[in-house]
């Protein structure tokens, strides 16, 4: 039969926090908050009877956490290994640190940022991104110079602080 809605709402008023604040122990920021809400999404669509549903939400955002930490580990890892850009180039006088740019890149509006990650690090043709994105070729080009632009201005004035 599993959980009834009014189970749910009680349980989400005492434990949202609580779960939260676990889930940060593994993850930083919003991701912890989504493994919660995650959680209560699985919880609210289990159909057996769950003797403990605190204990098993805990043990499911734990399960979760460490998931999506070692999933983030792997991408940047993998990030580092396939980066081409000029921006990484060995002249100290250009370079940048990794981290910058992604913190930088995290400020584009999402619709830029992943156009710049599909042809930057993802090696994707514009016609590629245009086709995944359903978009024209030429609005995805115009839209991959736009990131730049940005991504130029924002790291101008990170670098004047």
């Amino acid at each position: 039969m599993g959980i009834t809605q009014t189970q749910l709402r009680e349980i989400m008023a005492q434990h949202a926090g609580s779960l939260t604040l676990y889930a940060r122990q593994f993850l930083d920021g919003h991701a912890a908050e989504d493994v919660v809400q995650d959680a209560f999404f699985r919880l609210s669509r289990e159909k057996a009877d769950i003797e403990n549903p605190v204990a098993w939400l805990y043990r499911t955002v734990r399960n979760a956490a460490i998931s999506q930490n070692r999933s983030d580990r792997r991408r940047g890892k993998r990030e580092i290994a396939v980066r081409r850009e000029p921006w990484f180039e060995p002249d100290p006088a250009n370079r940048l640190d990794a981290t910058t740019v992604t913190e930088t890149l995290r400020r584009l509006a999402p619709e830029l940022r992943e156009i710049v990650t599909l042809h930057l690090w993802g090696e994707r043709s514009f016609a590629e991104i245009a086709e995944l994105l359903g978009t024209s070729k030429a609005t995805a080009f115009r839209r991959y110079e736009e990131a730049l632009t940005a991504l130029r201005q924002l790291l101008g004035e990170d670098c004047d602080e």
